[in-house]
């Protein structure tokens, strides 16, 4: 029993950091792109307007720049990218347990006809908070996800694929959650 319960654990990490991880790849993708059109946008600037001795000058530093701009972007630590990747896998992964929130709002105004903010700040961050702890646990604890992106970049193409697959299948499933959640919240009241 302990050994299945171990394997499961595993099961749930392994899950949560590939998630976490195909976050990551978009929010660098997608800076990726944005660097791209930038950078079309102002090429015309010294192809057209500079002379040959300033151009070489521009091309250096933009050279330079582009380094220090994928170091601040794409650094596996404390990047940009990697920022926001936290930042949408904490935000879709504590959606989840809000349906559990939801119900006891809808139940907690049902009973007592009136909205408390601070009474429906506590319902929501008691469920989310107490859910979240395995999560970080599992992801951030230690930067344990620095150790699952080096073992995923050796994956294949069919890997990652599957697994984008799953990550938007996650922000889909957090989405209806809390549909799901608004939708009984509303039912439990109104009945």
């Amino acid at each position: 029993m302990n050994s299945l319960k171990i394997m499961n654990k595993q099961k749930f990490e392994y899950f949560l950091n590939a998630v976490h991880y195909c976050m990551w790849l978009f929010e660098r993708k997608s800076q990726d792109i944005i660097n791209r059109t930038f950078l079309l946008i102002i090429s015309p600037i010294p192809k057209y307007l500079l002379s040959s001795k300033y151009k070489e000058r521009f091309y250096r530093y933009q050279k330079q720049r582009m380094t220090e701009l994928d170091k601040f972007f794409n650094d596996k630590k404390s990047g940009f990218s990697i920022g926001l990747a936290h930042h949408n896998f904490g935000a879709f992964y504590s959606i989840y347990p809000c349906i559990f929130s939801f119900v006891i709002e809808g139940l907690y105004i049902k009973f007592n006809g009136e909205m408390n903010t601070f009474v429906i700040l506590v319902i929501f961050a008691i469920p989310v908070g107490i859910c979240y702890i395995p999560a970080y646990k599992a992801v951030f604890s230690n930067d344990k996800y620095l150790k699952y992106f080096k073992l995923f970049e050796k994956e294949d193409e069919h890997w990652h694929k599957k697994w984008k697959r799953r990550t938007i299948a996650f922000i889909l499933g957090a989405i209806a959650s809390l549909l799901l959640g608004i939708i009984t919240a509303y039912t439990i009241v109104i009945s």
